[in-house]
């Protein structure tokens, strides 16, 4: 590991606060309505955004892939963007606290490790840094070869991160001193691989591949246990096999979506295939909800699908972008999708509810804690909302 010195975070943090000044405001009405049959509730209600990268930088339409991430004790708010500027902000009103320079841009999801002190984010010069939550400083900086596009996962003092070139690695918290790391080679022909992160379960983690390879590693010693290839037969050129979304796990069944071949279950202690959804092709985002697995399908829409045996609980169709994984709170499903913004959906039925489009889509994961919603817009914007009711 290397560590490298950095200009004073609290001066970045000053130049683009005069920089951002007036940036604070209300989002215009959604553009959605005219797409979509909404019930007329609005549960999503703007507080304040904020522009996050120079202007003259808009005109380029950058796609800013960074998450966000809620502080809730000290009243933050962290996000990366494409300009390689990260930057904690109040989460009450947008007001800079900090910033810091990197030389190569953030399209990763923050991680916020309270046991450690740490908020931590990959960048795309492979680098994965661990910032000092109240002041921006950089405790340590873990260089890993290859951009991190996919959020870290956190268990017992240990950080788990996969770069875009088929690395997974354990990283001590406290330290940034790298425990143990596991490569799966890239197939030939190809630059970079998944964009998705690691599941973490037990002593267990699970990584995709972009051959459609879903490995299990040991979380202590990064031995590997099993894997199973879930890529289309007869596979070509033109069949992508990505396991693009972080794998989820309900009681023991793994659901895993390779690109181009459908939503799989796989046993999880021994790599057995249980079901396969074939027609469930494109899904880039899961999240557990109960005892079902959540599936945003690219170009089609949200299904709601048994973990258990693969059937469909309710499928929402709505000409979607792609999107991430999505986010269950308080019977409410937040989903961004890098067309048409961020959308919310009752849970139980799937109906849609509401749409917020600030005049750009959202690719990054938003954050959403105790009633507020916060996200990263295609046009470099973070816009906050309250839930209705939260």
């Amino acid at each position: 590991m290397m560590h490298r010195p950095r200009h004073s975070p609290l001066a970045a943090a000053a130049w683009w606060a005069v920089f951002a000044a007036g940036c604070v405001g209300t989002p215009p009405p959604s553009a959605l309505e005219a797409r979509f049959d909404f019930p007329g509730v609005r549960v999503l209600q703007p507080q304040w955004r904020r522009l996050m990268i120079a202007p003259e930088r808009r005109e380029y339409r950058p796609l800013e892939r960074s998450g966000v991430v809620f502080d809730p004790s000290r009243g933050l708010v962290f996000v990366g963007t494409s300009q390689g500027r990260f930057w904690a902000l109040e989460s009450g009103s947008g007001e800079v606290v900090w910033a810091h320079d990197e030389p190569d841009g953030f399209h990763s999801a923050p991680l916020l490790v309270e046991d450690a002190g740490l908020v931590a984010a990959g960048n795309d010069g492979g680098d994965l840094l661990a910032f000092a939550p109240e002041t921006g400083a950089v405790r340590w900086r873990a260089e890993l070869g290859g951009p991190v596009r996919g959020e870290a996962s956190y268990r017992e003092g240990v950080l788990y991160v996969r770069t875009a070139t088929q690395r997974v690695f354990a990283i001590e918290a406290l330290s940034g001193r790298e425990l143990w790391s596991f490569e799966r080679p890239l197939p030939e022909g190809y630059v970079s691989g998944s964009e998705a992160g690691v599941l973490v379960s037990g002593d267990r983690v699970y990584a995709g591949f972009v051959d459609g390879t879903l490995t299990a590693l040991s979380g202590v010693t990064g031995e590997k246990l099993w894997d199973i290839n879930l890529a289309t037969e007869g596979h070509d050129e033109l069949v992508l096999d990505d396991i693009c979304a972080t794998p989820v796990e309900v009681e023991g069944t793994l659901v895993v979506s390779s690109y181009d071949n459908g939503l799989f279950g796989i046993e999880a202690s021994e790599g057995g295939q249980r079901w396969h959804r074939p027609e469930l092709t494109h899904a880039c985002g899961l999240a557990v909800l109960e005892q079902d697995v959540l599936v945003a399908v690219a170009g089609t829409g949200l299904a709601r699908v048994d973990s258990t045996t693969g059937a469909t609980v309710w499928m929402r169709r709505y000409p979607a972008g792609t999107q991430r994984d999505p986010i269950v709170h308080r019977g409410l499903i937040v989903l961004a999708d890098d067309i048409h913004g961020l959308l919310l959906f009752e849970a139980l039925t799937g109906q849609v509810l509401q749409g917020a489009w600030a005049g750009a889509g959202v690719a990054g994961r938003p954050a959403v804690l105790d009633g507020r919603v916060a996200a990263l817009d295609n046009s470099g914007e973070l816009l906050v909302y309250a839930l209705a009711g939260g």
